[in-house]
């Protein structure tokens, strides 16, 4: 079991796939953490690219999610474990919310739409990421999360301005938090807040019981939210031992890891049609990771194009992905990229 591989360097990544973990919690807790425990279960939902796993990261000082500047880097349902004294609070990454036209176009798999609405019936609390720096969707909230809220109105909900380091007006951080909460929190009307056009009206929701501002990347604000979901676990039996940090394996980690990174260094729609499979994957005594990685592709004119001049891009894309798990596993980790084009 790669559990027991990674004792030694304290690196658990639980074998058990993630949907069957969700779908038969009850098996996943661990009984020896039934005494004086709290857990907190928490969904983080929001459209492509508003910084999710980028949050995810930051809050667990680990990175644990793949990112990328594109949109869908992350592909399916992922958990993150922060463990502090006798809270254990989950964190689910879950795709962006996307339409059926969208799925189609970049060639994603169809549990895109299923797994977030799986991980909300679960989740104690759902955060809301909210992009402040997309001009065209920043005044309102999507039309798929605020239905989302609805179907899980009794849930108590959390709103995440991100990116607001790089918004310079203050003034539009309070003219957005009252458009995009329909100057509402927990239901009740902001004092003193100018009164909502009739126009505006269903463009928010107007029961998230806190707003942060924060700076996913720069990871500015992102304390108040650690210490708000601290303070809300309820007593209850950890998911997980406390040195496990996520639920996927070291495989998948690394497979999304290089997936991200053709996102970021590819144009166009060329990266999504790539499938990075581990071909070998090893750890020695000292924890030391090593991998290899093939990738098909569809035409040699695709094998050139990701490998570069001189396969100059390759080579880029293989220290940036090796430099990212490093963040990830906290130890060394060599990795080598393989192109496979098709077969004359």
């Amino acid at each position: 079991m790669l559990f027991k591989i990674f004792k030694n360097i304290m690196i658990r990544s639980c074998m058990t796939a993630s949907n069957n973990l969700v779908n038969n919690i009850q098996s996943s807790v661990i009984p020896e953490y039934n005494l004086d425990t709290r857990l907190l279960r928490v969904a983080i939902i929001g459209v492509p690219n508003a910084g999710k796993s980028t949050f995810i990261n930051n809050l667990m000082d680990r990175k644990v999610c793949a990112t990328s500047a594109k949109v869908h880097t992350t592909r399916r349902k992922s958990m993150a474990i922060f463990t502090a004294d006798d809270a254990q609070i989950v964190f689910v990454d879950t795709p962006g919310l996307i339409s059926d036209k969208e799925q189609k176009r970049y060639n994603l798999e169809k549990t895109f739409i299923r797994d977030t609405k799986n991980v909300l019936k679960l989740a104690d609390i759902i955060g809301v990421i909210h992009d402040v720096t997309n001009y065209w969707t920043r005044e309102r909230l999507d039309i798929k999360i605020i239905k989302l809220l609805e179907m899980h109105k009794e849930k108590p909900s959390f709103l995440v301005f991100n990116k607001v380091d790089a918004l310079k007006s203050k003034r539009k951080l309070l003219d957005l938090t009252r458009q995009v909460t329909d100057n509402c929190i927990d239901g009740k009307p902001i004092p003193n807040g100018k009164a909502i056009k009739k126009d505006n009206q269903d463009k928010g929701w107007p029961y998230f019981q806190e707003i942060f501002m924060v700076s996913a990347l720069t990871g500015d604000g992102l304390s108040d939210v650690k210490n708000y979901l601290i303070r809300n676990a309820k007593p209850g039996q950890w998911m997980f031992p406390h040195e496990v940090w996520t639920d996927q394996s070291a495989e998948m980690i690394i497979t999304n890891s290089v997936q991200a990174k053709f996102l970021d260094f590819l144009p166009q729609e060329i990266p999504y049609q790539l499938k990075p499979v581990i071909e070998y994957f090893n750890v020695d005594e000292n924890g030391v990771i090593s991998a290899v990685v093939i990738v098909n592709c569809s035409s040699a004119r695709v094998a050139k194009l990701v490998a570069g001049a001189s396969d100059g891009k390759l080579k880029q894309m293989t220290e940036s992905v090796q430099q990212d798990l490093q963040d990830t596993f906290h130890n060394y980790v060599k990795i080598k990229i393989v192109l496979i084009p098709p077969k004359k």
